[in-house]
């Protein structure tokens, strides 16, 4: 999956990729769980961080600092969204004086 895959992330899809990584059971899957609610720890948090990162092919922890535990399924959207939109637009900015960014 490339940036165009997780340009348009939101809590569907990321409700997808939790059952699918960590067997979270589909009814258990509503935009105000909270991660902890849906049994997610520390760990498991990181893990879906490297998950994106492989599928976006951006480096997404260094923005994800408001997402935690406590966060709703519908917030962690938000946060990974706006993450992946800032990584991308990141990765297209020129570089100093103008010359453009390296190729990625």
């Amino acid at each position: 999956m490339a940036i165009d895959a997780v340009q348009d992330f939101d809590e569907a899809a990321l409700a997808d990729l939790v059952h699918e990584y960590f067997q979270v059971p589909l009814e258990q899957l509503r935009a105000t769980a909270t991660l902890d609610e849906l049994g997610l720890d520390s760990l498991a948090l990181m893990e879906l961080m490297v998950v994106l990162e492989e599928r976006s092919g951006l480096d997404l922890l260094d923005r994800i600092k408001d997402l935690s535990l406590a966060s709703t399924l519908r917030e962690a959207a938000q946060v990974i969204k706006e993450a992946v939109d800032a990584a991308g637009r990141g990765a297209a900015s020129p570089g100093p004086a103008g010359t453009p960014a390296p190729a990625v």
